[in-house]
């Protein structure tokens, strides 16, 4: 059966859907070289729209299918390909060839409908697990593992091919997400994970609507799970990053919430209540089943950090940073009214590098916006995860109405605050998605590599990998790789590095 892609902006400009799967052996390079001594890959999943959702159901993004990208190196060559993430969810309706679940939350046809609500489930999906893990990809076990936000089991990808693998091993331990489990090995696992560069283990966690709020996931590399209900977690908050320090998971409880029984009443699963305080916990890495969780109530203005960059400790002074909103990038009953379109993201709110810091002596706390520019999509040297760091790289962007729009790269020295930017785009239309830092040798000192930064210039139905030297990155890209088509939109993704 034929069909046209629907209306609505989750179809317009860069989330226009990328629907086929697609090699490309040693791809072109229009500028420069690709180094040799880079060795790895990078992946990044996105949710896209495959078919018509059931019953004439409003297209949520985030209940579409994931998709995965990857491009690999190695000796100076690249290999990209993409291939659809098949979920049980995917797997069902593609033996039936059409769309198979419904939400309770998809009936509506405008920005409430986001796709988190429960399933209407029937004899077909009574016992098929919802999630479309169509929101970050990682590497842990030799594998790369897509997830989805505390929506369905972590589903493994083999990093050269792309094929689905299946739901981890170590999924039936894990705890339920905002669902209750369809199924044997169905759960709830993060978006956001941090790891221990040096023993392998994977910190992970799932929300929910209803105490307890969260519960903490330690997944050892030889797939162990120790597990930890918060059950003092203040409200439910959307849990959806953290940092990591030297001896703490650093959780931030912000006034986001999800509630998928909002449903009930017509409202959106989620709702922000600035009048609520922002309380961190510091749970412990090295000791999570009877280690002391200490909560800190932050003395500041409502505000929101939706990813994080990283933390550092100095004499008891705990700072942590990332990019601060003045309010959650989503749409709320406060400025929508029913029937509204969706509105996406970084069009409704904009943040800026900022700082919280925390003496963990006095409990004393403060904020400070460290610059002026608007700017996202935090990352950092990956194999200095909980060890302090130096340097920060984001996607930067300039005001645009109540947002702002993104157009370059930004690497910022965190203890100097000096930075340095390169403009990737002016006025061309044209999505800068984030980026990733792969260093230049497996042993070589923080920040010494190179940042890729993939682009899609949807209006040309094409896209770009730059590769940028973070020795100067104002010096612009040393290498443009061409993809010879859409390139479709994807939320967040990791480097796997081949050399160990």
């Amino acid at each position: 059966m034929g069909y046209p892609i629907p209306s609505g902006t989750q179809f317009m400009g860069p989330f226009k859907p990328m629907r086929f799967e697609a090699t490309v052996e040693e791809c072109i390079v229009t500028e420069g070289e690709i180094p040799r001594d880079l060795a790895g890959g990078f992946y990044r999943t996105g949710p896209t729209w495959k078919r018509p959702f059931a019953d004439n159901q409003a297209n949520a993004l985030l209940a579409m299918d994931g998709m995965v990208q990857g491009i690999t190196f190695e000796n100076g060559r690249a290999d990209f390909r993409n291939r659809w993430i098949r979920t049980p969810k995917y797997n069902l309706e593609q033996r039936h060839g059409k769309g198979m679940f419904t939400w309770a939350d998809g009936k509506w046809n405008d920005w409430r409908s986001m796709g988190l609500g429960d399933i209407c489930r029937d004899g077909f999906t009574r016992a098929v697990p919802q999630g479309t893990n169509n929101v970050n990809i990682f590497p842990f076990q030799g594998k790369m593992v897509a997830t989805a936000d505390s929506v369905g089991a972590p589903i493994a990808i083999d990093p050269i091919t792309l094929d689905t693998v299946g739901v981890v091993d170590w999924s039936p331990q894990l705890s339920a997400g905002l669902h209750d489990k369809a199924a044997f090995g169905d759960a709830g696992f993060t978006a956001h994970p941090k790891w221990d560069p040096d023993t392998g283990v994977l910190y992970g966690w799932a929300y929910r609507s209803t105490a307890p709020y969260v519960t903490m996931h330690f997944v050892h590399p030889d797939g162990r799970v120790d597990s930890r209900d918060l059950h003092d977690a203040p409200y439910n908050t959307v849990a959806h990053d953290v940092w990591l320090t030297q001896n703490y998971i650093v959780m931030p409880f912000q006034p986001f919430l999800v509630d998928t029984n909002r449903v009930k009443e017509g409202k959106s699963v989620y709702s922000w209540e600035p009048e609520r305080p922002i309380v961190l916990g510091l749970i412990p890495r090295h000791n999570l089943l009877e280690g002391e969780i200490r909560w800190i109530t932050l003395d500041i203005e409502p505000q929101y950090v939706m990813h994080t960059m990283s933390a550092n400790l100095d004499n008891d002074v705990l700072t942590l940073d990332a990019p601060i909103f003045n309010r959650p990038p989503f749409p709320f009953e406060q400025d929508f009214e029913d029937g509204d379109d969706v509105a996406l993201f970084f069009s409704i709110a904009k943040s800026q590098l900022g700082r919280w810091t925390i003496d963990l002596k006095t409990g004393t706390t403060k904020t400070e916006q460290l610059s002026d520019r608007p700017s996202e999509l935090p990352k950092v040297d990956e194999r200095f995860y909980g060890k302090g760091y130096t340097w920060g790289y984001q996607v930067g962007g300039r005001v645009k109405r109540s947002g702002m729009s993104m157009n370059s790269v930004v690497v910022t020295n965190m203890r100097t605050l000096e930075d340095q930017e390169y403009q990737i785009r002016q006025d061309q239309p044209a999505a800068v998605l984030e980026a990733t830092f792969a260093p230049r040798q497996i042993d070589s000192p923080e920040g010494d590599g190179y940042l890729i930064v993939p682009v899609s210039w949807w209006s040309e139905n094409r896209g770009e990998y730059l590769i940028f030297d973070t020795e100067d990155v104002t010096q612009g890209p040393i290498c443009r790789i061409d993809i010879p088509f859409h390139l479709g939109w994807t939320a967040h993704g990791h480097w796997m590095d081949f050399r160990g």
